[in-house]
């Protein structure tokens, strides 16, 4: 959805910067030491729950070999936050790698002026690599996900409104160059009376051209689409969190969120990949407001489970953990 362009937003990023620039401070040593208290924490939790986790984002199950391509935790400062400035992906890859030997190497979606990260996440690697994102397919498993860009992801809200006071409408804003199906979408239904879409970006004067509209307005909304844009779609997260319903076709791409596992019906409203359904749709749950009630509390549930920090960072450690004993550089 761009950038948020909100007071909350802003000091949220620098409260991330700060906490993460100040723990890099701190000498890796003292986070390999607490490495086997953080895993043997696995005790304290439901170890089904963990394990399918970890099983979800890394499915190799035999040894393979890292790439020529394959860098150690001070190549990936190097390449990454100097070379490349990509801080967000890296500070947060770096947080976890940082529990490991800084030998071990991984292989990364190394960003470059040549290679855009997301570009990369569209397919499927022809060697087992960690990414952001992926292809919902079946057979991904080249493609091993980590927690990665949090503070532009992981944005979850409270939402004050209850839905049934909000208005009868979906809205949307966005910047339609990075997804055909977005430019699509808006030049096709922008005049709908049950949708408040438009194009935010670029500017060109436009009939479909609408003013930004932040977080705080869409939430007076009782509909959201999301929709993908260069891969996930990064409005997903908070509209998940709030009172509010996600609509939007079947996910193609999935992130540590798991929009694989997310159900038609049960977590958002799905319409077709070309929208035809949508305004049926809208008007449909508008008049059943005991399903999107339904649907409001299982979002909320599958959403709480990303916010127990100590868990998901095990789960991290444990996903990194089973990569480095499948490459041979950790030994169990």
């Amino acid at each position: 959805m761009g950038n948020l362009r909100s007071s909350t937003d802003k000091r949220r990023k620098a409260y991330y910067y700060i906490v993460n620039i100040f723990n890099i401070l701190i000498p890796n040593f003292f986070y390999r030491k607490r490495l086997k208290s953080i895993l043997n924490r696995k005790n304290y939790y439901d170890r089904a729950y963990i394990d399918s986790r970890v099983k979800y984002y890394i499915k190799k199950l035999s040894h393979f070999e890292i790439s020529n391509q394959s860098k150690d935790l001070n190549q990936l400062i190097k390449n990454q936050l100097i070379k490349n400035k990509q801080n967000s992906h890296a500070i947060d890859f770096y947080q976890s790698l940082r529990f490991f030997s800084p030998r071990f190497k991984t292989d990364f979606t190394y960003n470059t002026t040549k290679v855009i990260e997301s570009d990369i996440s569209k397919k499927i690697p022809d060697f087992p690599t960690i990414v952001k994102s992926r292809p919902i397919t079946n057979d991904n498993q080249n493609s091993i996900l980590l927690k990665l860009n949090q503070i532009k992801l992981f944005h979850f809200i409270n939402d004050s409104k209850q839905f049934l006071h909000k208005k009868n409408k979906a809205v949307w804003r966005g910047d339609i160059r990075n997804n055909k199906q977005r430019s699509s979408f808006i030049k096709r239904f922008h005049t709908i009376p049950y949708f408040n879409i438009g194009q935010s970006a670029p500017k060109g004067n436009l009939p479909w051209e609408k003013d930004f509209m932040p977080i705080k307005e869409q939430l007076k909304y009782k509909f959201i689409f999301c929709l993908e844009g260069k891969c996930i779609s990064t409005n997903l997260y908070w509209v998940m969190s709030s009172n509010s319903i996600c609509v939007m076709p079947k996910p193609k791409y999935e992130s540590w969120f798991m929009e694989g596992k997310l159900q038609q019906g049960v977590h958002y409203i799905e319409v077709k990949d070309d929208f035809s359904d949508a305004e049926e749709k809208i008007i449909y749950y508008i008049n059943n407001p005991d399903k999107c009630l339904r649907i409001i509390k299982n979002a909320h549930n599958f959403v709480n489970q990303f916010k127990n920090k100590e868990r998901e960072r095990l789960i991290q450690l444990l996903v990194l953990r089973h990569y480095f004993i499948l490459t041979g550089q950790y030994e169990n």
